[in-house]
């Protein structure tokens, strides 16, 4: 059975794939072969762009598929896909732009900003720490508001900033990766500016580099049928689109636009070129080059992509001994990646509708892309045994994911009162309220705002297990002694009405 859910797969993304070859770039047949061989193994035609940009010019373009596995709709080249974190580098360049003419921007404070913040040893951290992940301001739930829940007015999110935050362990200059500061920052520009953070990114770093699919609004989508499904590997029911979808109110400066993976590959040419498209300066060759410039030591890395420091929006590093820049993006199915070396004028865009199997075959790609150009011997070779270790990990999964879910079946429900009692509102003043619901199991359906979940037990009294994010589980504990008074999700107390 395995074997032919396998056959059936190679035969769909025989007639899904498209490939548009731009220039005379001779390892796109490779790549072909590549995507294909592991998106076969996996059983999961999610979708997946891919486009090669070398000096000022596509040199490849391929796309594999469905946006929408269960209506049999192929991705394109007009499919959108949701960018997650990859937005930051977009957000920078934003603010970048805007310091040109307003130079105080950058040493603005969170006094200046929020003068009722609440974090006294925060209080003096400036604009350019938060967008350079140095400002050490932990705030859950903001990150919960403007990237799941959506439940957030402009005037909650600033009470949520002043009223909410903490200060993190590490000293404020240490670089620490999070959408707090981002996050921040936009809640103050729409306040200090006549157009909101969408509207200025659609003026000023869209609409020069002609990135026409771009998009920082869902609701200025005109056909909801380009945008890519969101799918996980992990999930028992693969080829199901996860629920969780993205709204205008989950849309976030630190991870908010919608876009085709040619005008990223626009922007990522812009990069190259200092600020040329087309032969025209579409953005001031001063804050290209300024935008690349290391602003922080940050010694990580991503799979095969180590990471020495962070610049505006965009991680510096070292990639198969070339400098390069790049960011990626994360979230419930869905894995984006940019990616460029500044020096050998070539880039990489690769935009995928699923978050699990995407990360490990966008390693591979850029991989075998960036060997390609730079022609390292035996390349496709050894490209060829990794694809081959992956696929021998691809099948040990259903047996994993078939562990992990009797793991989670088999453990107990233990409520010291009466389900009953449970049922209810739940609020918080700024994050608005959970509604726990039983269903006709008689256990609990959870929401709020945009998310919803069933739930199972924990084994331990008063917790339950959800998944409000469908590729994970967090816990819900309540409070409870002779009647029921709160919940806790993820450290954040909710009272019962």
């Amino acid at each position: 059975m395995k074997y032919s859910k396998r056959l059936l797969l190679s035969l769909m993304l025989s007639m899904t794939f498209q490939s548009i070859a731009a220039e005379t770039w001779k390892g796109g047949d490779f790549l072909v072969s590549l995507v294909n061989e592991v998106k076969s193994s996996a059983t999961l035609p999610s979708a997946t762009a891919v486009v090669v940009v070398k000096d000022d010019r596509i040199v490849y373009e391929g796309y594999f598929g469905y946006q929408d596995i269960a209506e049999r709709r192929p991705a394109d080249e007009n499919t959108l896909f949701y960018l997650a974190s990859a937005t930051k580098p977009l957000s920078a360049l934003n603010f970048l732009l805007d310091a040109q003419t307003r130079p105080e921007l950058a040493t603005t404070t969170m006094s200046q900003m929020f003068p009722s913040f609440e974090v006294d040893s925060r209080k003096e951290v400036t604009v350019e720490q938060l967008l350079t992940h140095t400002a050490s301001i932990n705030n859950l739930p903001l990150v919960l508001a403007t990237a799941y829940s959506g439940v957030h007015t402009s005037q909650s999110l600033r009470d949520i900033i002043s009223q909410l935050s903490t200060a993190s362990s590490e000293p404020v200059g240490q670089f620490k990766y999070t959408n707090v500061g981002y996050n921040i920052y936009s809640a103050y520009v729409d306040e200090l500016f006549a157009k909101s953070w969408q509207q200025k990114l659609a003026d000023q770093v869209f609409a020069p580099a002609g990135m026409t699919s771009t998009t920082a609004l869902r609701s200025s989508i005109d056909d909801l049928h380009h945008i890519a499904r969101s799918y996980s590997l992990p999930r028992e029911n693969n080829n199901q689109a996860l629920y969780l979808e993205k709204s205008d109110a989950t849309l976030h400066a630190a991870g908010g636009v919608y876009s085709t993976a040619r005008d990223m590959a626009r922007f990522l040419t812009a990069q190259l070129n200092e600020g040329k498209l087309d032969g025209k300066q579409v953005y001031p060759a001063a804050v290209i080059a300024s935008s690349h410039i290391e602003q922080v030591e940050a010694s990580t890395s991503y799979g095969d992509f180590t990471r020495n420091g962070y610049a505006w929006g965009w991680y510096t590093g070292s990639y198969k001994g070339q400098s390069m820049l790049h960011h990626f993006g994360g979230y419930a199915g869905v894995h984006a990646h940019l990616s460029f070396m500044p020096e050998q004028k070539i880039g990489l865009v690769v935009l995928n509708g699923e978050d699990f199997l995407s990360s490990r075959l966008t390693g591979l790609i850029a991989d075998y892309v960036y060997g390609e150009l730079l022609e390292e011997e035996n390349n496709q070779s050894r490209l060829l045994k990794r694809v081959e270790a992956l696929n021998e990990k691809l099948v040990r999964l259903d047996t994993m994911i078939s562990k992990e879910k009797q793991k989670i079946s088999a453990r107990e429900w233990q409520l010291s009162l009466p389900a009953k009692q449970y049922v209810g509102e739940y609020s918080h003043p700024l994050l608005g309220t959970i509604y726990i619901q039983l269903n006709d199991h008689q256990r609990f359906d959870v929401e709020w705002g945009g998310l919803h979940s069933d739930s199972t037990g924990m084994n331990i009294p008063d917790q339950i297990r959800v998944s409000l994010d469908p590729t994970s589980g967090s816990v819900i504990e309540f409070v409870a002694e002779h009647n029921v008074t709160a919940l806790r999700y993820t450290g954040i107390e909710f009272f019962k009405l």
